[in-house]
């Protein structure tokens, strides 16, 4: 049984559904937008949804709908905004036509940025077709968190791939929660056309946290779970319509950051995958299409969508013609682009355009906010301890990890386009360790100073706060520095420890190792 919506529970608490958004949801307001969607109605009407609002992912998010009646040459302005009031956000939102021709709108409810717990929720209308369509009261669904489609299996059931992420909660304690069925990614069924929704199964494969997983119905009737992972991407197989299956393990699908794919069966009966391909196995960039005749094992073509660095969450639908659309992200901070892509099997086959039918970097929505400047005092941590320059220990990186000069322009983490914006000068001359921003790891040949730099607790809840220092790490007394993007939620705090051979440093999301100048 699932949670009943309470009004003691602020995230339980269904939101309003703002059909006419006003000035305070204009493009000049948003600081941050991005992880989009995409559906396609019988008529060729194109919908799109994404999230943004506030300066970052927190509880300053609500989730946006946007339309075009002209194949995506043009899109409307906002045609609809969920946002929750208070603490709550709304994020993670998912666009799916369902085999009666309605289009589902689906979201994810959470206080804070994450409460342990979350939710998924949804809208339904009728009339996708239609330019101002009457939608359903909002419906919670499930506990976790789904941006992904459902699938339809051949027995008819509806399965919706919901995940309870396996990070900590960020909300205050009061607000944390726990889900039902527990964490993973989890298998949500309806037996009866969406009336109804009821868990079905889950799996814990190493290495999610974000889980972002897709579900696939092989033609031997099997199923194949896909999820995000710290190493790339995870699978499992069910072979009894989703309520077991066999323990998670590493896919063998090459090349791919910690990032959200798309995965989907297409009218011909090939599958389509869209990942990063990126040279160096690592950045988010060269999103690329790809095609398999037999269920995955393989797979054919390659066509570059976008190569740059900074795009990222592909989503897609197939028109009747068998026009694939693609959307995505790019430059969630900076460019804050929702962006659209038009191909067939036969692009993808070839590995370049080879149909009128390609379209590359459409434009759907362009964000043009900016952060406010110092939008809380930063610290001067006078209460810290004397800043340690050295002597800098000896460190053994770990694979995939390399050092680069701590200097204004320097590319941060492998996976990301952040760079470094701001340097007080008695950090002048160090190095940093760059690796992924979920992952950064050393081992320590020589004792010496490490410092790592990570935001404070109050200003992000990807803090490593906590664990430096019950690792024996120290606040030093250097103040606060906003280190890129622009924003408070990216003052970080040094702390610092001599500390001794053989100790081995492991950085989760996120934190940045550094040395001082030798």
């Amino acid at each position: 049984m699932l949670h009943e919506a309470s009004g003691s529970d602020p995230a339980m608490v269904a939101p309003p559904v703002i059909v006419e958004p006003g000035e305070q949801y204009a493009a000049d307001t948003r600081a941050f937008q991005g992880i989009p969607g995409i559906e396609r109605a019988p008529n060729g009407r194109l919908w799109a949804t994404w999230y943004g609002g506030g300066p970052g992912e927190g509880p300053l998010n609500y989730v946006m709908l946007s339309t075009s009646e002209d194949d995506g040459e043009t899109w409307s302005d906002l045609k609809l905004v969920i946002d929750p009031p208070g603490e709550v956000r709304a994020f993670d939102p998912c666009l799916w036509l369902d085999p009666r021709g309605r289009m589902w709108l689906f979201w994810a409810q959470a206080w804070h940025s994450w409460d342990g717990r979350g939710g998924v929720w949804a809208i339904v209308t009728e009339n996708p077709g239609a330019a101002e369509p009457e939608w359903s009261e909002p419906r919670r669904l499930a506990d976790g968190v789904m941006m992904n489609k459902p699938i339809v299996l051949s027995t008819g059931e509806w399965l919706l791939p919901a995940a309870v992420w396996s990070n900590a909660p960020g909300a205050d304690l009061e607000h944390v929660r726990e889900a039902e069925e527990g964490s993973g990614s989890n298998v949500i069924v309806s037996t009866d056309q969406g009336r109804t929704w009821r868990y079905r199964g889950g799996v814990d494969i190493p290495g999610r946290r974000c889980d972002e997983h897709m579900l696939v119905e092989r033609t031997d009737g099997s199923l194949w779970l896909l999820a995000r992972t710290t190493y790339g991407i995870g699978e499992s197989l069910s072979h009894d319509g989703g309520r077991t299956w066999r323990e998670g393990r590493q896919s063998w699908i090459p090349h791919v950051p910690t990032a959200r794919f798309f995965i989907r069966r297409l009218a011909s009966g090939r599958l389509l995958l869209v990942k990063h391909s990126p040279p160096d196995g690592r950045t988010r960039s060269h999103l690329t299409a790809y095609l398999s005749e037999d269920d995955g094992r393989t797979w054919q073509g390659g066509l570059l969508i976008d190569e740059r660095t900074g795009v990222s969450y592909p989503d897609g639908t197939q028109g009747e013609d068998g026009t694939v659309y693609v959307i995505y992200d790019y430059s969630r901070h900076g460019a804050k682009q929702i962006l659209m892509a038009t191909f067939t099997e036969e692009d993808v086959l070839a590995a370049e355009a080879v149909t009128d039918r390609v379209r590359f970097r459409v434009e759907v929505n362009r964000a043009t906010g900016e952060p406010a400047q110092q939008r809380v005092r930063l610290a001067e941590h006078d209460d810290g301890e004397p800043l340690i320059a050295g002597p800098a220990a000896a460190l053994w990186l770990d694979e995939g990890h390399s050092w680069a000069p701590l200097t204004l322009g320097e590319r941060l983490f492998t996976d990301r386009d952040y760079v470094v914006e701001e340097l007080p000068e008695a950090l002048a001359g160090a190095r940093f360790v760059r690796g992924s921003i979920d992952n950064i790891a050393a081992t320590v040949e020589e004792p010496g100073v490490v410092w790592v730099l990570t935001p404070m607790a109050e200003r992000n809840d990807d803090t490593l706060e906590l664990a430096l220092y019950r690792r024996g790490f120290a606040k030093a007394r250097v103040p606060e520095f906003v280190l890129f993007g622009g924003i408070a939620a990216n003052a970080v705090t040094v702390f610092q420890k001599r500390c001794e051979a053989g100790e081995r440093i492991a950085l989760g999301k996120w934190g940045l190792l550094a040395v001082p100048r030798d």
